[in-house]
């Protein structure tokens, strides 16, 4: 229904500001503002969870890997200490297994270190203890 016809000439009509409603555009914008904010970190969060989680995945590999190295690596020095290798590179260098005179016991090393007699190399802990 209309009241007024639509080529009504209304030049000095003014229209009055409402101040509430300016007050509920303010309020609706900070809301929307506030709202899109919380959606905005919300999904930062999420790619930053997701980020971290593909890091803890790629340190965990990188661990896995360093341990199964350090296994290797323990392993071979194992091999390399074991008396089988340690006899085949003494015979590469030219020595020969010890003879049983060449071995000496600690009654037998007692005796001669009371007799004034030094033969071979003591150890720290036979020289300590006489």
């Amino acid at each position: 229904m209309r009241r007024l016809p639509q080529q009504y000439p209304n030049p000095h009509v003014r229209r009055e500001r409402d101040p509430r409603a300016s007050r509920r555009q303010a309020l609706l914008l900070a809301g929307c503002l506030l709202l899109a904010c919380g959606f905005i970190y919300a999904v930062r969060q999420q790619i930053l969870a997701v980020d971290y989680g593909y890091r803890t995945e790629a340190l965990r590999r990188e661990r896995e890997e360093l341990l199964d190295e350090q296994r290797r690596l323990l392993l071979a020095v194992e091999e390399g200490s074991s008396p089988a290798r340690l006899e085949e590179a003494g015979r590469a260098l030219g020595m020969q297994p010890a003879r049983a005179a060449q071995i000496e016991t600690t009654v037998a090393r007692r005796t001669r270190h009371d007799a004034g007699v030094f033969v071979g190399t003591a150890s720290a802990g036979a020289v300590l203890r006489h």
